[in-house]
């Protein structure tokens, strides 16, 4: 017999071999019956998880709703209450203001008290202030003379009333704006109406603000004796009262305020006017109620927004979530603020979601069932699909070869283990072995560990996921670093029970690294510093702004701007100035708090972006203070470079976020105009933004174009002040520039002249005043007469390259005498290259003109520069002088001055002298020359002139 096939099968008799394998097969479908119930149990029990997922989703996202509505809304109050008091509280300055007007004045001109006010600018800056006013004290025996001298000052028709016998009297003396509705109040006895009465004794007494309670104003009433216009009846208003008293008085008791009280000063103001004014600083959708005092009810209520609001009635009404009250102290007086949602600021937070997401959730449910039941039924189809891709597969293998010799990257063959079964590649150079090494070993042996250990990350992936691709790992290669991108795809097993195996793609991408770091670098972070740009710091402001909308968290832009950096860079040079920028980036980077940004916008500013500072405004505000504060002393320390100290401080602006309706841009336009606002105060403070800032940006603004015309079309002019010497005879005069605006009026110089400095007209307009000196010293000087005229030298006049030029162009054009004309500058000037400053002002006195130091003693005063300085004269500020001869600290500093210039040999200007007892003590103390009110007002140098040269 010939041996026997092994590949035989033996079967039973009347079977065939070729039907054992169908049985074989059957015998299998038997045990795959036993497992029939998973199609029938695993779909419905899938859908039934899902679908009760979905249901905890929904319940989950509803509660997430009605809190942050909650938390939002306390936000809100929080804002609304901040607010309303913060504007109180601007209301008490603005008293303080005039009290302290008011107890500094002999006798109070009606004009400038109306000039006093309007600079004040009430309804831009303060809304819903109907005015400010003084009220007289007046004993029944003064009533009399207190009218007659009214009447005297061009109010012939005033009177004192209501018209009655009192023992003490109390009438509104002057009240601005002195027109429409305030001219009622005028005479008026505020002590006849008993809600004022008890404000204006409880201010007597205590020397503090006082609120009366709600009263009718005499603004809304009818004048004595002519009938009412309107019959509705208008809401009943508040009045502040500040006490005046005697200066010098002692008003350490109640006693002794009552004997030196002279009269309260006054602001009428309605609460609606008021909160219509901070429109845009509340929340429209949250609904406002007022109350006097500390119950709600509708007869003392002072104020209410909410159509339909109404008070609590319950003590679980007022814990409402979504319901506050405060009780705010303004004046002595409390107001209990009730604020309550409106259906608007509901429908913000109404959020009909979980009926979308319950009918998605419910097809997806039925989806995965269905997919289950395909999982579960379909091995069978799966098998076939393999079998036939199989098929496919190897009618293909022969082209697949060619293009797997094509590929220009590192191709390796792997198994489970990380062992290189194959490799292949047309770049084997960049290899520092040869590729034959590979073969047989491991990833681990070839790479290092931490390579290793992600090759085998991503051979995992393979295995359980098929593929896995983007792995990035680096190789150090004949000294330099290589990076590689890893792919894995999982092969099909030849048989079934074989070891898994996997090709691997390894490609070169070190060029594209390096374009990618260069690219970011570029795109996202400063050249110099290497921190973070501008483009960078929006995209992190937005993503803080999103933040702390969701989280109700506020956060802080701090704008930082470097003072007098700019002097440091045109003097030492760019060098020294990046170095000096790279020791701030360090010192605000050592600073910031773990999530804050510090980024350079530019040139010398940058900007510190801090998160979640605090959940409400007035504790994130001190916060972000404090954050100012430390960044502030830290950039005020001397820099060391090159062996040299440089000074630079630093002013910063602050806003806070999120606010209702406002992006990035917005927060930075804020925070740049509060450090502008911080550099007018005089540098190296801090300032927050305020609405008001913006109002103030965009009048400098319209005031800077309107002085580029105002020289063209003659509204500046020349003005003079006379100086005189001890017996009084006018010796010279000051220049003075006047701008006389055709709808503003007079603008006055301490509010153009910075605007002037910071855009560089001051340059012009001061060659027109030295101009204007040397005419009218040549003038005088035709006419025999030999005065001096001071001109004021802004420190970017004298800074300029020409500037000596100019002054001797000048002085040869007109034929002035150079002695008679004295350049003053300011002690600002002299800190700031002083070797420079004295050699410019020596070239300058070498021409005859003389040198003049204005404001003496109020700047950086040093006797050292004194004695190196060409210097003629010197000017004691008008501060110094005020309080002389009583107060003896500015009378030593004053005879101090006065001596020191005396054992240096110049000469000595008093500036300021208004009292004949301010100009004794001055000739007493062999002070020169003296200027000021006493001896003449500035006036128009034409009439100056005409009145120094009379006509023939």
């Amino acid at each position: 017999m010939p041996p026997s096939d092994p590949s035989r099968t033996d079967a039973p008799p009347g079977e065939s071999p070729r039907d054992a394998p169908r049985t074989a097969d059957s015998t299998g479908g038997q045990g795959a019956v036993s497992h029939r119930w998973v199609p029938v149990v695993l779909p419905p029990l899938v859908a039934l998880l899902t679908l009760g997922f979905t249901f905890l989703y929904w319940q989950a996202e509803e509660r997430g709703a009605l809190a942050k509505r909650a938390q939002n809304f306390q936000v809100a109050a929080d804002h609304i209450a901040y607010n309303l008091k913060d504007r109180m509280a601007t209301y008490e300055v603005v008293l303080r203001g005039v009290k302290g007007y008011f107890e500094g004045s002999e006798r109070i001109d009606r004009e400038e008290f109306r000039a006093y006010v309007d600079a004040l600018q009430l309804q831009e800056t303060r809304p819903g202030l109907q005015g400010v006013s003084l009220i007289l004290q007046l004993q029944s025996a003064e009533l009399d003379a207190h009218i007659a001298d009214m009447r005297s000052r061009g109010f012939p028709e005033y009177t004192v009333w209501p018209v009655g016998q009192r023992s003490a009297y109390a009438p509104i003396t002057h009240i601005e704006p002195l027109k429409g509705d305030n001219l009622k109040a005028l005479g008026f006895d505020a002590l006849t109406i008993p809600a004022a009465q008890a404000a204006m004794h409880s201010a007597r007494d205590s020397g503090d603000l006082a609120l009366s309670a709600p009263l009718a104003l005499q603004q809304d009433t009818p004048l004595p004796g002519k009938p009412a216009q309107a019959l509705a009846q208008p809401a009943p208003g508040l009045v502040m009262y500040l006490p005046v008293y005697q200066p010098g008085a002692v008003i350490t008791d109640a006693t002794r305020r009552r004997a030196a009280l002279v009269g309260w000063v006054s602001a009428p103001f309605k609460l609606a006017d008021v909160i219509s004014g901070m429109a845009q600083e509340f929340d429209s959708d949250i609904g406002l109620q007022v109350f006097d005092g500390r119950e709600a009810n509708a007869g003392n209520r002072l104020y209410g927004s909410a159509v339909g609001a109404a008070t609590p009635a319950s003590a679980d009404a007022a814990a409402s979530p979504t319901q506050d009250t405060r009780l705010l102290s303004v004046g002595g007086r409390n107001w209990l603020l009730q604020m309550s949602p409106l259906p608007a600021f509901e429908q913000r937070y109404h959020d009909s979601g979980h009926y979308p997401v319950a009918v998605a959730g419910g097809v997806l449910s039925l989806l995965l069932a269905w997919f289950t039941w395909l999982l579960a039924t379909g091995r069978e189809r799966a098998v076939a699909l393999a079998r036939s891709m199989t098929a496919e597969l190897r009618a293909t293998r022969d082209d697949l070869e060619s293009t797997l010799n094509a590929i220009p990257d590192l191709l390796f063959d792997l198994g489970l283990d990380g062992r290189i079964h194959h490799y292949r590649s047309a770049r084997s150079e960049v290899l520092a072995v040869p590729p034959e090494m590979f073969l047989g070993r491991l990833i681990t042996d070839v790479v290092p560990p931490a390579a290793a250990a992600g090759c085998h990350a991503a051979l995992d992936a393979a295995h359980r996921t098929g593929y896995s691709a983007g792995h990035q790992f680096q190789l150090e290669l004949d000294g330099k670093t290589h990076w590689f991108e890893l792919s894995i795809a999982r092969k099909e097993s030849p048989a079934p029970g074989d070891a898994p195996r996997f090709i691997a793609l390894s490609r070169d991408i070190t060029e594209r690294k390096r374009a990618e770091a260069r690219t970011h670098q570029l795109a996202y972070f400063d050249a110099l510093t290497g921190l973070p740009n501008r483009r960078m710091l929006l995209d992190r402001m937005e993503h803080a702004l999103l933040g702390a909308q969701k989280t109700a968290q506020v956060g802080a832009v701090l704008y930082i701007d470097l003072d007098n950096f700019k002097q440091i860079n045109d003097a030492r040079g760019h060098t020294v100035g990046d170095a000096l920028l790279m020791q701030v980036s360090q010192r605000l980077t050592l600073q910031l708090r773990p999530g804050d940004t510090v980024a350079r916008l530019g040139g010398d500013e940058f900007v510190v972006l801090a998160h979640n500072l605090a959940p409400d405004v007035e504790t994130a505000g001190r916060a972000a203070l404090l954050v100012a504060e430390n960044l502030r002393a830290v950039l005020e320390a001397p820099y060391a470079i090159d062996t040299h100290l440089y000074s630079s401080t630093g002013s910063i602006g602050i806003t806070l976020f999120p606010k209702r309706g406002e992006g990035v841009e917005d927060l930075l336009r804020e925070a740049d105009t509060a450090m502008y606002r911080a550099k007018d105060l005089g540098r190296n403070r801090i300032r927050f933004y305020e609405a008001a800032m913006q109002a103030d940006v965009q009048e400098r603004l319209a005031l800077e174009q309107d002085l580029k015309k105002a020289h063209a079309e003659g509204q500046l002019a020349a003005f003079v002040q006379n100086q005189v010497d001890a017996s009084g005879t006018v010796v010279g005069g000051e220049l003075l520039m006047r701008w006389t605006h055709p709808t503003r009026g007079n603008v006055p110089p301490n509010r153009f002249i910075p605007i002037a400095e910071a855009s560089g007209l001051i340059l012009r307009m001061g060659d027109w005043m030295i101009q204007q000196a040397c005419e009218t010293l040549a003038s005088l000087q035709a006419a025999g007469r030999e005065l001096s005229l001071s001109v004021n030298v802004s420190e970017r006049q004298f800074r300029q390259d020409d500037f000596v030029e100019r002054v001797r162009h000048v002085l040869a054009h007109t034929g002035a005498h150079p002695a008679n004309l004295i350049l003053e500058v300011t002690e600002s000037l002299l800190i700031e290259d002083l070797d420079d400053t004295i050699a410019r002002m020596t070239e300058i006195v070498q021409l005859g003109v003389r040198f003049s130091i204005d404001d003496f003693g109020t700047g950086y005063s040093s006797l050292a520069y004194l004695k190196r300085l060409p210097l003629y004269e010197l000017k004691i500020d008008k501060s110094f002088v005020d309080d002389t001869p009583d107060d003896p600290n500015d009378t030593a500093i004053v005879q101090s001055i006065i001596s020191v210039a005396r054992h240096l040999h110049l000469r000595v200007v008093a500036e300021g002298v208004e009292t004949r007892a301010q100009a004794d003590f001055l000739v007493e103390s062999q002070c020169e020359c003296l200027q000021g009110y006493l001896f003449g007002r500035p006036e128009p140098l034409g009439v100056w002139l005409a009145r120094l040269i009379p006509t023939p």
